[in-house]
């Protein structure tokens, strides 16, 4: 370094870089009031989210057929891997 470095302001710093991302995967969850995840299920990226949260919701009422007096959570989540491409400073 010569003393001399240029730094670049946010907005520049956004028309720089080029980046995106793209779904990996989605995974649906059911977890139990102590949040231990009782159920598990992957799904890959073309599945229809209809379908994931019927799953969701049939494995849910399954679980709260059994343990009436539990209140489970279902989640539904979308693993993303971001690129970004990082400028020459």
């Amino acid at each position: 370094m010569d003393g001399n470095t240029h730094h670049i302001a946010p907005k520049e710093t956004e028309a720089l870089m080029a980046g995106g991302s793209q779904t990996l995967k989605y995974v649906a969850y059911i977890s139990s009031p102590d949040m231990e995840v009782l159920n598990d299920a992957t799904f890959g990226v073309g599945a229809d989210p209809a379908d994931m949260w019927a799953y969701l919701d049939d494995a849910t009422a399954r679980l709260q057929a059994g343990h009436p007096s539990y209140t489970f959570t279902p989640r539904l989540v979308r693993y993303d891997q971001v690129t970004t491409e990082i400028p020459r400073p």
